[in-house]
């Protein structure tokens, strides 16, 4: 008689008895420790929060057997719960609940990445068979147009943040004339600083990824970088002026960050005081599309190296040049291709 042979428990996949003394907050903290990305982390914590909260309120389900448990009827209600101008089901009149419905579409999809990420991380781990989220359909993201300066607005709307404080003009400069995201600028650290023979470098962190990367410093943009550091060689490159820490280990006063609202209210007051309606993304905008359209006609390959894209599509989503003139247009704050960003 033929030997009977036997799978191994740790070979089958639907096996979940090792994971049955998780609990909720030992699935969230571990499923953060995977996060990486700061801002991500922050983010999804958040809308996986919320998510819990209105389970624990709608559904049968409470603590980790909402991980477990919830599937593809529960996350349907809750995504129409999020796209509803009022939520007829909760109990008592309506006092608070309903004061961020509708959420909006770019909103919803965040949500909705976070919530995948989530419960991809449970299937992983044996907790559940599959991702229900994935069976949920938003409507197709429709992309802001962003709002494309001409040469001369840039240099008003940096005039402008000037005149508010040097720390102002600096932010604003590195957004409209090097294209910086938002979650880099923030970032910045002052000795990442150095010099060159073309002229001043950074290395900074590009945003969601674990990788440093050298840029030019555009030339008209080391002037404001002088005048807000005047000499300082540490700390974060553009702080709050709020309520300074100590280090505990030191007894020194330290810098802290500004925040990414912080930076997003310099902006818009720089544009308002120029009366157009802008924020730190459509200077991005206006840099790749001004870099698109430089009389020194710049490869591709630089100009997805100097911005970071790996493909030209997302280079040319940012592309709106139908407010310029016809013709070649520099960037007053920008890089000079000629002799910058190899």
């Amino acid at each position: 008689m033929a030997a009977t042979t036997t799978a191994p428990n740790w070979a089958d996949r639907n096996r979940r008895s090792r994971n049955t003394d998780w609990t909720l907050t030992t699935f969230r903290d571990r499923w953060e420790d995977q996060l990486q990305n700061p801002g991500t982390r922050r983010k999804y914590l958040a809308y996986f929060d919320l998510f819990v909260t209105w389970m624990e309120r709608y559904s049968d389900y409470s603590g980790i057997e909402v991980i477990k448990q919830a599937g593809v009827e529960e996350l349907e209600d809750y995504f129409a719960y999020l796209q509803a101008p009022h939520w007829d089901e909760h109990p008592g009149a309506c006092n608070t609940e309903c004061g961020n419905l509708p959420y909006k579409l770019p909103s919803q999809k965040a949500k909705y990445d976070a919530l995948s990420s989530a419960f991809n991380y449970s299937v992983i781990h044996q907790l559940r068979g599959t991702n229900p989220v994935a069976a949920i359909k938003l409507d197709p993201r429709t992309r802001k147009q962003r709002l494309i300066l001409l040469p001369w607005e840039v240099h008003d709307v940096v005039a402008a943040a000037g005149r508010e404080s040097p720390r102002a003009a600096l932010v604003t400069a590195l957004f409209f004339g090097a294209g910086l995201r938002c979650e880099e600028v923030a970032n910045i650290d002052v000795h990442r600083f150095y010099y060159v023979p073309r002229g001043r470098m950074l290395r900074l962190k590009r945003k969601g990824k674990n990788r440093w990367q050298d840029i030019d410093i555009p030339h008209a943009i080391v002037p404001l970088l002088q005048k807000h550091l005047r000499g300082r060689t540490e700390g974060p490159l553009i702080t709050s002026t709020g309520r300074r820490t100590r280090n505990p280990d030191t007894g020194q006063l330290e810098h802290t960050r500004l925040d990414h609202s912080g930076l997003f209210r310099m902006v818009q007051r720089a544009g308002a005081a120029c009366q157009v309606k802008v924020a730190p993304h459509d200077g991005r905008a206006t840099s790749i599309t001004l870099a698109l359209v430089d009389p020194a006609q710049p490869s591709r390959d630089r100009i997805m190296t100097y911005y970071d894209h790996g493909d030209f599509n997302t280079t040319m989503i940012y592309r709106h040049a139908s407010r310029l003139p016809a013709g070649h247009h520099r960037n007053p704050y920008g890089i000079d291709w000629t002799t910058q960003a190899p």
